[in-house]
């Protein structure tokens, strides 16, 4: 591997160790770091000017970008805590808040489920998951699982693989993880339904078209899983919506900031649809 692949695959920061042992001379080194194509971080970290921000924050402070914060940078699915996320790289590392906004906080973990899978600047997919299930309200977390098994990042198997080594915290959010959830705001309303008694069934096919979460046969909960849904999406999925009540269906529909903010209006509405018996055929 050439220094600039290595470079490249490592989120273009790595060690001067790292480079050296890649076939990097030191005068090259030295020629790439006056000519600014590189930039050192201390004395033994060498990344390119155009590494994500994070990361290289991450980095100056002794650590790697962790949980969420990971997650983001991951493309995955999260709702974010106000808060930069990042693992010491040891139990005795001195990574440690750099009174930046947003404020730190650092995991510690002695025993990472993944020992050898991390990068320099980001901690691997399984690390990240273990800090996300430790670190998140459960919805949250299941969340953040539920979206790296949508988009391909570990398999459904491979994490219920890991849970029969791994509890705790890790093995619950692996029970409820699923490969149907079709965004964040869904897996949240699937598991705060459960843990209200209600069980529900998702992406199932009604009427040739697959709906969000369904209760008993005919309750319909359709969701708006982003904070501003596009006018051609809302506007389908209201067509949609309406196609249902005419067959018979129930269909209640709700937003993003209803479900994150406004759930306990979200769950009476539900449970009162059910008391008069709607999900029933």
């Amino acid at each position: 591997m050439t220094p600039d692949q290595l470079l490249e695959v490592n989120l273009g920061i790595v060690t001067r160790a790292q480079l050296r042992a890649a076939g990097a001379s030191t005068a090259q080194l030295r020629r790439a770091l006056s000519a600014g194509s590189l930039v050192a971080i201390g004395k033994n970290v060498i990344a390119r000017p155009a590494a994500r921000a994070a990361s290289l924050r991450a980095v100056a402070m002794g650590g790697r970008l962790a949980c969420v914060s990971a997650a983001r940078e991951r493309g995955l699915w999260v709702i974010d805590d106000g808060r930069f996320h990042v693992a010491a790289r040891s139990m005795n590392s001195h990574a440690g808040p750099d009174g930046r906004t947003p404020p730190a906080i650092v995991h510690r973990t002695r025993h990472p489920i993944d020992p050898a899978g991390d990068l320099l600047a980001m901690e691997s997919v399984i690390n990240m998951l273990m800090h996300v299930a430790k670190c998140q309200p459960l919805e949250y977390a299941v969340a953040v699982f539920d979206s790296a098994v949508r988009t391909g990042q570990i398999l459904l198997d491979e994490l219920r693989q890991l849970a029969t080594v791994h509890g705790g915290r890790f093995r619950l959010v692996v029970c409820l993880t699923s490969s149907q959830a079709d965004s964040g705001i869904e897996s949240i309303t699937r598991i705060r339904l459960g843990a209200a008694g209600i069980a529900v069934r998702e992406q199932v096919k009604v009427e040739g078209h697959a709906v969000d979460l369904l209760i008993g046969e005919r309750l319909v909960i359709q969701l708006d899983g982003k904070p501003h849904g596009k006018d051609v999406q809302l506007n389908r999925g209201r067509w949609q919506d309406r196609r249902l009540s005419r067959m018979g269906y129930t269909v209640l529909r709700y937003g993003y900031a209803e479900v994150l903010f406004g759930w306990g209006k979200v769950l009476s509405e539900i449970a009162a649809a059910m008391a008069q018996r709607l999900h029933l055929r």
